[in-house]
């Protein structure tokens, strides 16, 4: 009778005593379309590649998420891995925290700056600690999205707005110069203006009730998120404006409500896949744990997003273990 209670005890307790493999500061809210999708893929990737994994979310404001870094920092008990996002140039502010503590630091989708990263490669504690960033080319999904929104365009010097995110989250900059180098190789197109949504459907809707006014004449609007594109299609409707035919609409991710609308057509181009980073970076974290060595090859995150393929069909089914294997299956490709 003792050992079954001492027994139950320890199946009690032992959960809260099993040590974090890998925290992940997400800077997102668990709730909102690709945070969602980074968290799924990632806690899937936890359970194939056997990994105990905790993730803290800042809700957009990184602010919190540095002192979620410094409360992790002070923990008795550290974890093995710290995967973190440089969102708002935050990320050297949360690495001096882990400095000289023995975590490995794996930044995902948003990395510190060259200078920065080589600067701190001089150090000797982060040559060790400071892993590789697994980073979606946003500059080419930016250039891509825009480039094939535009070829849908049949007007005569067809006029054109930009709704990016923020002026300092490296994706945002990335993706919205991507953009503009597509619609400035394009001599025909005319670039009326760049706003910034904030990633946030009710600023994009705010700003683009403003832009539908300005611009009567507006052929194509390219965005760089979901949310803000919903706040476009919200503010074209008000004005009885058809979106995807009277004024054609680009956007990123894969939310189910946008991909739902890229198949319906409301969203002629959408870009997407760059979630997959964080089942990548356990995949490489699992490999340097095993072998002390980390791979270093780049694979393909983003692509365009086509109705009917495979990698749409798992997303619309929101299939993670088929997503996992797609990006596993090009992760081991590019080791042969």
């Amino acid at each position: 009778m003792r050992l079954w209670f001492f027994f139950g005890v320890f199946l009690f307790i032992s959960p809260l005593q099993a040590k974090t493999d890998v925290l992940f500061l997400n800077p997102g809210i668990s709730q909102e379309s690709f945070w969602g999708d980074v968290d799924s893929l990632f806690n899937k990737a936890a359970e194939r590649f056997r990994l105990e994994v905790e993730t803290l979310h800042a809700d957009r404001d990184h602010f919190r998420m540095i002192r979620q870094a410094h409360e992790v920092a002070l923990r008795s008990e550290l974890p093995l891995y710290v995967v973190m996002v440089n969102e708002k140039q935050s990320g050297m502010r949360m690495l001096d925290v882990f400095y000289k503590k023995p975590v490995y630091i794996q930044f995902i989708l948003n990395d510190i700056s060259h200078f920065e990263r080589q600067a701190l490669l001089k150090d000797a504690h982060w040559q060790h600690y400071l892993l590789p960033p697994i980073v979606p080319d946003n500059r080419s999904i930016g250039f891509a999205t825009a480039e094939a929104l535009m070829k849908g365009v049949t007007e005569q010097n067809p006029q054109v707005v930009l709704v990016s995110g923020d002026e300092s989250t490296p994706a945002s900059v990335e993706r919205t110069e991507g953009a503009l180098a597509a619609l400035q190789s394009m001599t025909e197109v005319i670039t009326e203006q760049t706003v910034y949504g904030q990633w946030q459907e009710t600023k994009a809707y705010q700003q683009a009730g403003v832009l539908l006014q300005r611009y009567p004449g507006l052929d194509a609007i390219w965005t760089a998120n979901d949310h803000m594109a919903f706040g476009v299609i919200r503010a074209m409707k008000d004005i009885a404006a058809v979106p995807g035919r009277k004024i054609r609409i680009a956007s990123i991710n894969t939310s189910a409500e946008v991909l739902a609308l890229r198949r319906e057509g409301v969203i002629n181009v959408l870009g997407g896949g760059h979630f997959l980073a964080s089942g990548v970076a356990l995949a490489n974290i699992r490999r340097h744990m095993e072998t002390g060595e980390y791979p270093r090859r780049q694979i393909t995150l983003f692509r365009l997003l086509e109705p009917d393929t495979e990698f749409f069909t798992a997303l619309e089914h929101r299939d993670w273990d088929s997503l996992l294997d797609i990006a596993t299956a090009e992760h081991i490709a590019l080791e042969h």
